[in-house]
């Protein structure tokens, strides 16, 4: 009767964890909506004070450049401040979808607590780079700034500086130049305006994707996290495992984490605490439960380490993990450890020379 029991509470969980991704994942386009909207409100706003400026030739003028600019920059920090209001809700709400996988079998307490120390964590996680969320979200701002104020004021001064030269090329009875002649348009409000649009939302780069990028691997972390915070509170969870989207695009550091069996619990399964996942910004990766009557006895024999499975792969494979033809043959001679995996080969590179290895006949 209890392993009845058992079995329906775990098929309740699975069925629950399968909700909460698509929870999850609606979240995420609903994130990605709400950030066009707001950008695309923002870059409208922009784009009417900048034609609102412009005289009766429609162009931008040097002396209204400073009203110009201070009205933009107080638009792009109320861009700022909504963006991250909008980005710590998101992060809340994929917090409590991942954390509600469990609510059949532990506690409320038990799950609200995972749901805050997951929110918490999102907040505050440092990343290799040293920086937190707020960090990322103030070099955005920054960015942002920075690409729209300078396009603005280079247009302007440049325009200005061209409409003058052509004025006197005009009054000498001379042929405006191309060149200035091209340059004298760049202080049109139309023109302006089109080159704001792909500073800010366009443009490899460009603040809008950046602040999309990092909504969504926020909104991934934050249901991550909850959902492996609440799922060791249920006693029978062996487990987490890394699993590949069905959106994967293509081989990489992923790979590995979803299909070595480092810790004799099954391919993929990782204890409390050891889980890699999210590998990487941006991951479409995600986690689900193992519990313990799902460990077989070959899933404990065929335990092994990362060096070891990845020297068991294709050459194929192990660039696709490893990310640069040196690292693999680094692995190949046996010089690559555990610690050096996730390394770039920029960064690698001058160690392995400490060590004494020449790296040009790898």
């Amino acid at each position: 009767m209890a392993d009845n029991t058992r079995t329906q509470v775990k098929a309740t969980i699975r069925r629950a964890m399968k909700a909460a991704e698509k929870a999850t994942n609606e979240l995420d386009a609903a994130g990605m909506e709400a950030l066009g909207q707001l950008y695309q409100s923002v870059l409208a706003e922009i784009q009417f004070q900048i034609t609102n400026a412009a005289d009766e030739l429609g162009e931008v003028r040097l002396s209204r450049l400073n009203s110009l600019t201070a009205e933009i920059e107080s638009l792009l920090q109320q861009l700022a401040q909504t963006q991250a209001s909008l980005i710590d809700g998101y992060v809340v709400q994929a917090a409590q979808n991942g954390g509600a996988s469990f609510s059949t079998s532990v506690s409320a307490a038990a799950v609200s607590k995972a749901i805050d120390e997951a929110v918490l964590a999102v907040r505050t996680f440092t990343h290799n780079d040293g920086l937190q969320l707020s960090d990322r979200l103030w070099r955005i701002d920054r960015h942002a700034r920075e690409v729209v104020t300078q396009a603005v004021e280079r247009a302007v001064i440049m325009g200005q500086s061209a409409s003058e030269a052509a004025q006197d090329f005009m009054h000498r009875s001379q042929p405006v130049p191309t060149d200035i002649a091209n340059n004298a348009k760049l202080a049109n409000a139309a023109s302006i305006n089109r080159t704001l649009a792909n500073s800010l939302m366009v443009d490899e780069g460009a603040p809008y994707w950046q602040i999309k990028r990092v909504m969504r691997t926020e909104i991934n972390r934050a249901h991550g996290m909850a959902f492996q915070n609440a799922a060791f509170e249920d006693e029978f969870v062996a487990g987490t495992q890394f699993k590949l989207s069905p959106n994967h695009p293509k081989p990489d550091i992923c790979d590995m984490h979803a299909r070595a069996n480092l810790h004799g619990l099954g391919k993929g399964v990782y204890p409390k605490g050891k889980s890699p996942w999210p590998a990487h910004p941006n991951t479409l990766s995600y986690e689900q439960v193992v519990f313990v009557d799902e460990i077989t006895e070959e899933d404990r024999a065929n335990q092994t380490d990362r060096i070891s499975w990845l020297k068991g792969q294709s050459q194929q494979a192990k660039k696709a993990v490893l990310g640069h033809d040196k690292k693999v043959a680094a692995l190949d001679k046996g010089y690559l450890k555990e610690s050096m995996i996730a390394t770039p080969w920029k960064h690698l590179e001058p160690v392995l020379k400490r060590k004494g290895i020449n790296t040009q006949t790898l």
